[in-house]
């Protein structure tokens, strides 16, 4: 017998709904570092390069593939719906703070 666990669903929904408020596709591509995947560190840094979504701990990295994973764009904001604040984010454009609940700083890249 299959079992659904009511609260993931309604969760799933939630992230749906935030993602077509903003406009933003729930297909669409993401990026995060490392440590974003592997649940070791908070995104402090939303940017978009050239209109690719990056959520990114603020650390340093390589500039290497091997750095980051792609993931839909629903996986950090189900992990942390605060991100939902920069899903207005144009390219070209980043968000960061100093810590998760913090006021987002934006600028132009």
């Amino acid at each position: 017998m299959c079992r659904y666990d009511s609260a993931a669903i309604r969760h799933h929904a939630d992230v749906e709904g935030l993602l077509a408020a903003r406009g933003v596709p729930s297909d669409l591509k993401a990026y995060v570092c490392l440590e974003v995947f592997n649940a070791e560190r908070p995104v402090l840094l939303v940017t978009r390069p050239e209109g690719e979504w990056c959520f990114l701990c603020g650390g340093d990295h390589p500039d290497e593939a091997a750095s980051y994973r792609v993931v839909g764009i629903g996986h950090p904001i189900a992990s942390d719906p605060t991100l939902g604040d920069v899903l207005d984010l144009d390219a070209d454009e980043e968000a960061e703070r100093v810590a998760v609940g913090a006021a987002w700083m934006r600028s132009t890249l």
